[in-house]
């Protein structure tokens, strides 16, 4: 574990982020209901994977003693200048945060939020989004169950609950890193899926041929037409980017309308949501120079 009085907080931070993204597959169940939901549905009371409850350990240590150092300078450290164990970092923060009657949580308030970005204040996340919401109980129970597997004592099993508590962690200013790191690794997993759609459905193409594919884009059906009545929110066929048919069936937009995630019928290249959204930031920028 990272600990001394000399440890910054940024390489808290970074520490603290590199073990909360190991953590997040224990949270990660992917839905099989709809191919383009990144919905996750989360039984909270499940056991995570056993293995991890020493880098929780660590990511739990370095995240207090980052929010500690940051809110209440110089209280992360004992009279011999070593920093506190996670438990006793705890124990600081319920004592300076007298906890919410209704949840239990002890809230660090968001500092920044009179200081946001010009965009930050146009585009207004929800109020509190920021404030940390720290579960001392649950975290603490957490430093319980861990240190039965650390020691040999039992098997230890952290819960879902356990790790959500720490992910909640990251909304503190100093920390903010496994929804970045998450998000970088979120993004270059749907490209390589995207690249590999693509290869796929060029190979179809290839197969099939040419006289095969116009015959399939001339009687294809849209399975999501647009109907004011029935079916509102539908769209009409597009152009699909790989076999250049009408046939990219549309099943939503991107965030700024600008370009369709969904398959197309014909090759079945599929996009999913998180590529459009990025390509469709980029029209978004070009469309913005240009009217400019």
């Amino acid at each position: 574990m990272q600990s001394g009085n000399d440890l910054p907080n940024d390489s808290r931070a970074k520490y603290f982020g590199q073990c909360a993204v190991m953590m997040l597959n224990a949270l990660r169940q992917e839905s099989d209901a709809d191919p383009f939901s990144e919905v996750t549905s989360i039984d909270l009371s499940a056991e995570t994977v056993p293995g991890h409850e020493g880098i929780y350990d660590q990511a739990l240590s370095n995240a207090l003693a980052a929010i500690v150092a940051a809110e209440w300078p110089g209280e992360e450290v004992n009279r011999r200048g070593r920093v506190h164990f996670a438990r006793d970092l705890l124990k600081v923060i319920a004592e300076k945060i007298r906890s919410d009657p209704a949840t239990g949580l002890c809230v660090v308030p968001d500092r920044d939020a009179d200081a946001r970005s010009r965009w930050g204040r146009d585009n207004p996340l929800p109020k509190g989004f920021w404030d940390t919401q720290i579960d001392v109980g649950l975290l603490t129970d957490a430093l319980d169950v861990s240190g039965l597997a650390r020691h040999g004592s039992g098997k230890g099993r952290l819960q879902h609950r356990h790790v959500q508590a720490l992910l909640a962690l990251d909304r503190h200013r100093t920390l903010r890193t496994p929804m970045e790191a998450q998000s970088e690794r979120d993004d270059e997993r749907a490209q390589d899926e995207d690249a590999l759609s693509a290869d796929q459905a060029r190979a179809l193409l290839e197969l099939i041929g040419d006289e095969e594919a116009e015959r399939r884009a001339g009687s294809a059906d849209n399975p999501n037409p647009y109907h004011p009545k029935h079916n509102p929110d539908g769209h009409d066929f597009e152009e699909c980017p790989v076999c250049g048919h009408e046939t990219f069936c549309a099943q939503g937009m991107d965030m700024w309308g600008r370009l369709a995630f969904g398959q197309c019928v014909v090759c079945s290249y599929r996009r999913s949501p998180r590529v459009a959204d990025e390509k469709g930031f980029g029209e978004h920028i070009k469309w913005l120079m240009e009217t400019d």
